[in-house]
């Protein structure tokens, strides 16, 4: 399980997405991120955080749930970081469509307060845990803890 990190309640943990090592290298290639949240801004704030980790690396950001959909069936990511109030389509949306085309990307929904309909309805649209916005250090973590890696690995 999985603990949402607005608020350490327990989430169950989906099986996590298959990555096989790059041909070149014994050990795990970095983790491939789509962003996905209408503020430019803070997509930025979590792209810095991300890409300070050697395992992590963005492959593209949308600030939208219908670019969010188009760009993760274009990079095919191992994890989306889903902002819930999206305008167009909003995040439980495009987690509903994208689990469709991209079964084995893990979604992870953001949001800047836990409201549990949003939750649950995130849940069952196929997001694999959650991560509030003032908890934003916690990403890297969550984003480990959901793919199956030790947090205490680097």
């Amino acid at each position: 399980m999985i603990a949402c990190a607005a608020s350490d309640r327990p989430v169950e943990q989906r099986p996590a997405p298959a990555r096989e090592p790059h041909p070149s290298s014994s050990t795990q290639p970095p983790c491939r991120i789509l962003l996905v949240d209408d503020d430019e801004w803070t997509r930025q704030l979590w792209r810095d955080i991300l890409e300070s980790y050697p395992d992590m690396q963005v492959v593209g950001q949308a600030g939208d749930g219908r670019e969010a959909v188009v760009l993760a069936a274009v990079h095919q990511p191992d994890v989306i970081l889903m902002d819930i109030a999206l305008p167009h389509i909003d995040g439980i949306e495009a987690t509903h469509r994208i689990r469709k085309t991209c079964p084995h990307t893990a979604v992870i929904g953001i949001t800047g307060e836990y409201a549990a309909p949003t939750y649950n309805a995130m849940r069952t649209a196929g997001a694999v845990a959650f991560v509030s916005k003032d908890q934003v250090m916690r990403i890297h973590d969550t984003i480990r803890l959901a793919l199956g890696f030790s947090c205490d690995v680097p």
